[in-house]
C-alpha cells in the first residue's frame, strides 16, 4: 500500500499547486462540489490553517521553497485577524498550524510573537474557577458563557506550545486543567462523548452535557469522538498522563467498533431511522491520524499492531473519496458531512482534506508532530 499512498499524496500536492494560484492569499473552507474558490471564508473561519498546514506539508515533503514563499504571504492576514478579527477557542487551530508551524520552519521571531499573542488571547478565555477554556463567542458575550465543546481538546496545543516558547507554566497549566475536566465532563460511562457541556458561568460548577453539532443531546457525533481520541492523544504526548492516552484509546475503541463495515462512519453513530444519513469521511481521516499517533506510543506491540492495522484499513476506505485528480474542483475529500443554512449534505471541507493529507503521511512514515509543542 505505501507506493498507492505515495502516489495519492504525489496527486494532492499537483492539486495544492493548481490551488496556489487560484486562491491567492485566501482561505478554502466548504463546499458541496468541491470548488472552494466559489466560497472562499474572508477571514479563515476555524479553519484557514487546515489549508497553510497542507502547504506546509507539501514544503516539508519536497522543500521546495515556493511553498514556503507562498505561507510567508499569509502572515498579515494573521496578525490582522489578531487585532480586529473574530476570536474563540478555535485560536488553537488557527495559529498551531500557521504561526507555531512557521517558526518551526523558518526561527523568524515573528512567527514566535505571534503564537504567543494568540496563546495570550486564547488563554484570556481561562475559566479560573471552572478550570475549563470557554468555547464560543466573543470575551465579552454572556450567549454560551460557560459551554466547553469536544473541539477544544486539538487546540489545547496552541497553549502547551505558547508554554514551550516562553518558559511560562501557566499556558499549560490552563490546558492540562481544560483536558483533566473534558475527561471528567465530556465522555459518558461508554466512552462516548457530549459535543459540549455547560458549567455554571458564575461559579464554574458543573451543569450538564449537550449537542450542538449532533444529531441529539444524547448521541454521539462521531467527528467530535475523533477530536477526543486525537485530542486526548496529543495531551497525552505533551504532558504524559498515563490517562489521557487511555481515555484516547478507549474513544478510538468506541469509534472503531460503530463505524460499519464500509468503514466510513455516520455523521452521528446514534441516529434513528427518521434521521438524514449521510457518511463524514472527514470524521474518519482525523480518527485515523489520531490513531496513527495512539499506535506510536504504545509500548504494547500487539494493541500498537492493531490500532495501525485499524487506522490503514480505514485510510484503504477513504482512497475512493479522493476527488484530487479532477482539476475542475479545489476539494480533495468528498462525503464529509457539513451543515449550513440549506440544510445537511456531503460536502467537501478544508479540515477532511487536511487530515486526509496527514494520514497518508504517516501511514509512509512521515509523522511531523505538527499539533505537538516541541520547538
Amino acid at each position: 500500500m505505501k507506493r498507492i499512498y505515495e502516489l495519492e499524496i504525489e496527486s494532492i500536492i499537483q492539486q495544492i499547486d493548481r490551488n496556489l494560484e487560484e486562491y491567492g492569499h485566501r482561505f478554502p473552507h466548504i463546499h458541496r462540489d468541491g470548488r472552494y474558490a466559489e466560497h472562499f471564508s474572508e477571514d479563515g473561519s476555524w479553519t484557514g490553517s487546515f489549508w497553510t498546514g497542507m502547504v506546509a506539508m507539501a514544503y516539508r515533503y519536497t522543500n521546495n521553497p515556493k511553498y514556503l514563499t507562498y505561507l510567508h504571504g499569509y502572515l498579515p492576514l494573521y496578525q490582522e485577524r489578531l487585532k480586529k478579527g473574530y476570536t474563540d477557542h478555535d485560536l488553537g487551530f488557527l495559529y498551531q498550524l500557521y504561526a507555531v508551524e512557521m517558526y518551526r520552519l523558518t526561527g523568524s521571531s515573528e512567527y514566535k510573537e505571534l503564537a504567543v499573542e494568540a496563546a495570550d488571547k486564547l488563554l484570556s478565555r481561562y475559566h479560573v474557577k471552572g478550570g475549563f477554556i470557554r468555547a464560543w463567542g466573543p470575551i465579552q458575550s454572556d450567549i454560551r458563557r460557560g459551554k466547553i465543546i469536544i473541539d477544544c481538546m486539538m487546540n489545547l496545543t496552541l497553549l502547551y506550545s505558547a508554554s514551550a516558547l516562553t518558559s511560562d507554566p501557566k499556558y499549560r497549566e490552563a490546558a492540562l486543567s481544560h483536558a483533566e475536566n473534558s475527561r471528567k465532563h465530556l465522555l459518558r460511562p461508554d466512552l462516548s462523548t457530549y459535543h459540549t457541556f455547560d458549567f455554571d458561568p458564575e461559579s464554574g460548577n458543573p451543569i450538564g452535557g449537550f449537542c450542538e453539532d449532533g444529531y441529539g443531546d444524547e448521541s454521539t457525533w462521531s467527528r467530535g469522538q475523533a477530536w477526543g481520541v486525537y485530542g486526548f492523544q496529543l495531551s497525552y504526548e505533551l504532558v504524559g498522563k498515563m490517562e489521557f492516552r487511555d481515555t484516547a484509546a478507549a474513544m478510538a475503541d468506541y469509534f472503531i467498533k460503530h463505524t460499519p463495515e464500509s468503514l466510513i462512519p455516520p455523521w452521528d453513530f446514534r441516529l434513528p431511522d427518521e434521521a438524514i444519513q449521510l457518511q463524514d469521511c472527514s470524521a474518519s481521516a482525523i480518527a485515523i491520524s489520531g490513531m496513527f499517533d495512539l499506535a506510536d506510543s504504545l509500548d504494547d506491540t500487539v494493541r500498537a499492531d492493531y490500532y495501525r492495522s485499524r487506522a490503514n484499513n480505514m485510510l484503504q476506505a477513504l482512497l475512493p473519496y479522493s476527488s484530487e485528480a479532477e482539476q475542475e474542483r479545489n476539494g480533495i475529500l468528498s462525503n464529509c458531512y457539513g451543515r449550513t443554512e440549506e440544510g445537511q449534505f456531503h460536502m467537501y471541507t478544508i479540515w477532511g482534506d487536511f487530515f486526509y493529507m496527514e494520514a497518508l503521511f504517516k501511514a509512509i512514515g512521515h509523522n511531523w508532530r505538527m499539533w505537538s509543542s516541541s520547538i
